[in-house]
């Protein structure tokens, strides 16, 4: 088994990795680590690790199945005995209800076997965030406190309190 740990901040870790691989493909050993949770419409980052004993030429894909569509995340042809990679991708937008349950495909073709693995990940949309500025970080009871919350427009010029229409 793989002694690497990926942590990805902010959601937890989905960890893909094989435990027994159908001959000739159990020579091998691999870790695809992603976040269980993706948020839309943000980037993320998917690793890939592989290590064999052989250098046979293995073929490995990891795919993001959504309703959106299929997205290739990593595609890679790799001789090496040991190999880790890492890519982000964009994130694509839920369709249908505001969280969709996407899977994670990988699959790997080496020689003339093949194997494929399927995880669940959901894809949320991220949360919206008011941010309010004021003069003070702490009020105390009674005290009237004065706020700032710019407006843009079209022409992305910021109106003050004092050239608001």
């Amino acid at each position: 088994m793989l002694a690497a740990v990926l942590i990805f901040p902010g959601s937890a870790l989905l960890l893909l990795q094989n435990m027994t691989l159908p001959e000739p493909v159990q020579r091998q050993n691999y870790a695809v680590a992603i976040p269980s949770q993706l948020y839309y419409p943000f980037s993320e980052t998917v690793c890939l690790q592989l290590s064999k004993k052989q250098a046979v030429p293995t073929h490995v894909t990891v795919t993001l199945q959504s309703r959106a569509g299929n997205e290739t995340l990593i595609t890679q042809s790799i001789s090496q005995l040991n190999f880790f990679h890492c890519t982000s991708f964009q994130v694509p937008p839920p369709v249908g209800k505001p969280d969709e349950v996407a899977f994670i495909v990988v699959t790997v073709l080496e020689a003339n076997s093949e194997f494929e693995k399927k995880q669940k990940v959901l894809i949320k949309h991220a949360d919206k965030k008011t941010f309010i500025q004021t003069d003070k970080p702490v009020y105390k009871p009674g005290q009237i406190g004065m706020s700032r919350m710019p407006c843009l427009v079209r022409e992305r010029v910021v109106l003050g309190p004092q050239n608001t229409e």
